[in-house]
């Protein structure tokens, strides 16, 4: 038997050009961490929480609200001017020592469209910013809730009744009104019953049954509903069509009415009122903006102290584990080279 003892030496790799020589020496063994080399951290690194990353999300994030609550102010300043325009008429038709003058009703009205307008208008990526109590929405869809006159569970809960309500493009549903479930157990069916119209049904403190739908299915109904009883709750035969009532009364929700003095102090009342609301709204918007802005210069101050050395730590492991991987792999096809050579001259001798 031919035994041969070969020594394996690390081998130096040489890049000649026209112009100069480099020579590139790998790392000695003894220095690398086999665990280390055969264990990248860059699988780590991926699952690591990544601070810029989040302080970026907050920065977009922080930006496009305050887009949404801009669009807001400057709505809710539109709308604060049009509702002083209709006080006005408002107290000119009340302290006038004359008859009504039609074209106030038209003048107010045209003042109310103008209101509806700014409100369908001022949206931030397809979404309204104010709902119909002029109160500032911008992290969620806006939705309404609404109730049919005479659709209480308490109403003629000694009968039960078969109810078909049909709400205008959203679909048709025919309601139990059994008298042997609980109110409880009678609004769950109800709910279940109308949640593919994208609807959802509740009770309030009375009895009566609400409905809660997003804005533009609200607004597909167009204030009615068809409704077809059985005699106990509502007439049988053709279906009646009922005035569906807002809950709460938003100011979006019917027409101004100047026919009588009367009517136009009610109507004062409520045009004071969404005045106030707006001014509240505005005051809500003014201390958000503030909160907001720290924030927003939170995020940014952590952006900019982070992002450098982030930057160089990250590079700095991408380095070295790159270093090892490559003299650990070259350590081991040299070494391979070295013992087949060296195992070929032997056999020879």
């Amino acid at each position: 038997m031919v035994t041969s003892t070969a020594e394996v030496r690390t081998q130096n790799i040489h890049f000649t050009n026209a112009n100069k020589q480099s020579v590139v020496t790998p790392a000695v063994a003894g220095k690398v961490d086999a665990k280390n080399a055969s264990t990248s951290p860059l699988k780590q690194l991926s699952y690591q929480p990544d601070g810029y990353a989040v302080s970026k999300t907050l920065l977009a994030k922080g930006q496009q609200q305050a887009t949404s609550v801009q669009i807001a102010q400057q709505a809710l300043g539109a709308v604060g001017r049009e509702l002083q325009a209709i006080k006005k008429v408002l107290s000119a038709e009340l302290i006038a020592h004359r008859a009504i003058d039609p074209s106030s009703q038209t003048n107010a009205n045209r003042h109310l469209d103008s209101i509806k307008n700014i409100l369908n208008q001022a949206k931030s990526d397809g979404l309204r910013v104010i709902d119909a109590e002029l109160k500032v929405n911008i992290d969620r869809p806006i939705t309404r809730t609404f109730s049919v006159p005479g659709l209480n569970v308490q109403r003629q809960r000694e009968h039960s009744e078969l109810i078909k309500l049909s709400f205008q493009q959203l679909g048709t549903v025919v309601v139990n009104m059994d008298a042997k479930l609980s109110d409880k157990a009678l609004v769950s069916q109800i709910d279940r019953h109308v949640i593919p119209f994208g609807l959802r049904a509740s009770v309030q403190d009375n009895g009566d049954i609400t409905f809660r739908a997003n804005e533009h299915d609200y607004q597909s109904l167009e204030g009615k509903v068809l409704v077809v009883g059985q005699g106990h709750r509502y007439p049988a035969g053709q279906a009646n069509t009922l005035t569906i009532k807002p809950e709460p009364e938003g100011i979006e929700d019917g027409q101004l009415s100047l026919n009588n003095r009367e009517q136009i102090r009610d109507t004062l009342v409520k045009v004071n009122q969404h005045l106030r609301q707006v001014q509240q709204s505005l005051d809500d918007i003014k201390a958000y903006q503030t909160a907001l802005a720290k924030q927003m210069a939170a995020a940014k101050a952590n952006t900019a102290v982070s992002d450098i050395k982030q930057v160089e730590d990250k590079l700095s492991q991408l380095s070295g584990t790159g270093n090892q991987q490559f003299s650990a792999t070259y350590r081991t096809l040299a070494a391979q080279a070295n013992v087949h050579r060296h195992t070929v001259v032997a056999l020879l001798k």
